[in-house]
């Protein structure tokens, strides 16, 4: 059973959320290097210093961010579409989960998969959670290749690379290009099916 938390842990964990709510809508709105402490302060009406009750620094909010992005990711790919189909389509449903992941939090996509905020690097815990995902995605497309009977004529960590590569490509180019798209649609985004066929041709023998 869950421990009942107190009425002053329940504020602060509330405070916390309304730290992280509004650091997301700052990030989306001015950028995500762009986060600014007093503007959180202000928006909550406290002072920046009370801020270090809840944070230590501004890149442990960003750090809780990547952590939680990349919960969020994981828990859209563990319920995306044919998982247990072939790999043309597990391929597909995974790079149209990307995709829709980048286009609904792109300021969480830009934590996770960019590098906008010098000197932010996240943290052990956070980068486990990070590594967990990709180890997942990992042994899930490893039993895929041995059920189809798949053999590659790259090694794995290449053939990983290649359609990583195709997959953020086509996202980025996607967002610039038609982000008021749905995914499947607009100059990039209804290319995924191509990209996938490219990535076979390059992984089969």
């Amino acid at each position: 059973m869950a421990k009942q938390l107190t009425r002053r842990e329940q504020v602060r964990q509330e405070t916390i959320e309304k730290i992280l709510s509004i650091a997301r809508e700052e990030m989306q709105e001015n950028g995500v290097a762009a986060l600014s402490l007093g503007v959180i302060a202000k928006r909550l009406g406290m002072r920046t210093p009370s801020l270090y009750t809840y944070f230590d620094s501004k890149n442990d909010i960003y750090d809780e961010l990547f952590r939680r992005g990349f919960l969020e990711f994981g828990h859209q790919m563990d319920e995306r579409p044919n998982q247990n189909s072939t790999l043309r389509e597990n391929l597909e449903s995974a790079l149209r989960t990307y995709m829709q992941f980048a286009q609904e939090n792109q300021d969480l996509y830009q934590l996770m998969f960019q590098r906008p905020v010098p000197g932010f690097v996240p943290s052990e815990e956070s980068m486990a959670v990070s590594l967990a995902r990709l180890d997942s995605i990992r042994g899930q497309f490893m039993q895929i290749l041995e059920r189809e009977e798949i053999t590659l004529d790259i090694p794995y960590e290449e053939a990983r690379d290649l359609y990583i590569a195709f997959q953020h490509g086509l996202t980025e180019l996607h967002l610039a290009n038609n982000p008021e798209l749905p995914v499947g649609q607009g100059r990039f985004g209804k290319l995924i099916p191509q990209a996938v066929q490219m990535v076979l041709d390059a992984w089969k023998k």
